[in-house]
């Protein structure tokens, strides 16, 4: 599948069937983060794979509606470091945030062109998550990501929400909206 392909595939999968993933296919969804674009080339990036039951059971009382996190055979934590971020997105944010959002998206297509779904869960209890991870001051959870085989039977978003036209998004030389 090409990246065109996975972009228009994608969508947020919220049932998983009980199949593990392999080892190699879990390592090349990793893998891809680590590509991602961040500012002065920081990767300011961590994540940490939970796969035991008992830690996602745990892990989904601190998601918001994240009861379906228990049944992904893989659920990846996405976090930012901020001593990693040097750079000030216009002067006014570190670029942590985005730069892990750009690794992220690589994960989810790199999922999908594994024939894998995903999900990317951004609201969540941060406190618990702090606590249950035992992460260090500095370091800020972006987002949780399931992964696992799409259970075509369980429930979903129902695909894709209609997107706005280019014509809607995109001005050029000015905004123009």
């Amino acid at each position: 599948m090409d990246v065109h392909e996975a972009i228009k595939a994608w969508k947020p999968c919220l049932a998983y069937q009980p199949r593990p993933i392999q080892e190699d296919t879990l390592q090349r969804i990793l893998n891809a983060a680590r590509f991602a674009s961040s500012a002065d080339n920081q990767q300011p990036w961590r994540f940490i794979v939970i796969r035991d039951e008992e830690s996602k059971r745990r892990l989904s009382q601190a998601v918001t509606k994240g009861h379906f996190l228990t049944k992904a055979p893989v659920v990846l934590v996405a976090l930012g470091v901020e001593e990693a971020s040097a750079s000030l997105l216009g002067g006014y944010m570190l670029t942590y945030p985005l730069d892990v959002a750009a690794s992220i998206q690589n994960m989810l297509l790199a999922a999908t062109a594994e024939g894998l779904g995903s999900c990317w869960c951004t609201e969540f209890r941060e406190d618990k998550l702090r606590e249950q991870l035992e992460l260090p001051e500095g370091v800020r959870v972006v987002g949780v990501l399931p992964l696992g085989y799409a259970d075509a039977t369980g429930p979903s978003n129902g695909g894709h929400n209609p997107r706005k036209t280019l014509s809607e998004i995109v001005g050029y030389d000015s905004y123009s909206w």
